[in-house]
């Protein structure tokens, strides 16, 4: 990545975990953070991983997150001064689960 897209990164994955934090309504008991987020050389798509703790809930939970997407996508219209605002796409943050099943397979 080049210096302009990490910047673009860093910056969309502080203004999502704000916009989550302060709009996203998650089920009871569960917390949402973007893990990190990742832009396309012509900053017009990036890629938001996302991490749902507990894990039992990272299906339905996941599912409200895409559906937020759009006012996610408001939001960063009004908060972005760039002159392209990407467009965000969502990818569950496995690493949290491969952490998980390594951790169970070493109890074991």
């Amino acid at each position: 990545m080049s210096k302009r897209t990490e910047q673009i990164a860093s910056l969309l994955e502080r203004i999502i975990n704000e916009i989550l934090l302060r709009d996203f309504e998650p089920p009871l008991g569960t917390l949402v953070s973007v893990t990190s987020v990742t832009v396309a050389p012509d900053m017009k798509n990036a890629t938001a991983y996302v991490s749902v703790i507990p894990t039992n809930k990272l299906g339905s939970t996941f599912a409200l997150v895409k559906k937020f997407g759009s006012h996610v996508q408001h939001q960063l219209r009004q908060k972005m001064q760039t002159k392209i605002i990407p467009n965000i796409h969502w990818e569950i943050d496995d690493r949290d689960l491969k952490y998980a099943k390594i951790d169970e397979a070493l109890r074991s």
